[in-house]
């Protein structure tokens, strides 16, 4: 048993409804948003966990779009996470692709039926039409504490997004619902989920911290369109996440570059950079 909170527990299952009633035939978008480190993944199981229970219906968890993108489009009635790992480290010309990607699939696959989870780090760099249109709702997640949420339900979506668009304001506790704190399940417990990774059954933490390793690995792989400037920047980030500093530990390292520890643990992880 994973104590959630009552109010969430009808805004989940008010998605329920929505994918298994008969008419009108409707699919439903969740999103999490918030800084690195914060819970948006543990969330998104939370919610993924209890529309599973609830429906009995399978939980795909992607960390690339395109392969989310595939099965989405030749599957019906599924629950899929989308858990894109290290976003801000992209370039402009990688979230504009991913967000051109996810227009023309969410502008097409209402019929389908699926249950998407849907985790940002910063819900303004992401296509008005997901974030105000076609999301149920949205999860904030708190910076003051791990795993403490404000939830905002779909008619002030609009409002947070115009409050950003005209005044540069991240106005979430003037248009929340209500606020609450996630259990926590990453983890331990996460073998017991039968969740998939990418392709793998009944996958356990251990997968799940290996694909995602990958997945973040492979930012710095070079392709013959990739941006030769973010090529050089993941090298550099590379290098100064594995950079000897006397006397700066790794948590003063990010201080100083304004970037959430966790941002540089992930930033050891990519790949060096190959020339051909």
């Amino acid at each position: 048993d994973y104590p959630i909170e009552k109010q969430l527990i009808k805004k989940l299952e008010r998605v329920v409804r929505g994918i298994t009633q008969d008419n009108p035939k409707e699919d439903a978008v969740f999103i999490n948003e918030g800084k690195e480190g914060k819970g948006k993944t543990n969330s998104s199981i939370v919610e993924a966990l209890y529309v599973k229970i609830r429906t009995r219906r399978a939980v795909h968890l992607f960390f690339r779009l395109e392969k989310l993108i595939e099965f989405a489009q030749s599957t019906e009635k599924k629950i899929i996470i989308w858990d894109e790992p290290a976003l801000d480290s992209l370039s402009t010309e990688q979230v504009s692709k991913l967000n051109r990607n996810m227009l023309r699939l969410f502008m097409t696959i209402r019929k389908k039926r699926h249950f998407f989870i849907i985790n940002y780090t910063k819900f303004w760099k992401f296509p008005e039409y997901i974030i105000v249109d076609r999301s149920n709702g949205m999860i904030h997640m708190r910076e003051d504490q791990i795993g403490r949420f404000l939830y905002i339900r779909k008619r002030k979506l609009e409002l947070l997004w115009n409050e950003y668009r005209i005044r540069h304001k991240r106005s979430y506790r003037k248009v929340m619902s209500f606020g609450g704190r996630m259990p926590l399940i990453l983890g331990e417990q996460f073998d017991k989920l039968e969740f998939y990774v990418n392709d793998i059954k009944n996958a356990t933490y251990e997968d799940y911290e290996r694909c995602k390793d990958e997945a973040i690995g492979s930012i710095g792989k070079k392709t013959g369109k990739e941006d030769k400037n973010l090529i050089k920047l993941n090298e550099l980030r590379r290098k100064i996440s594995n950079a000897k500093l006397k006397g700066l530990t790794q948590t003063d390292l990010a201080n100083q570059l304004g970037v959430n520890p966790t941002r540089i643990r992930e930033w050891k992880k990519i790949i060096p950079a190959t020339t051909t």
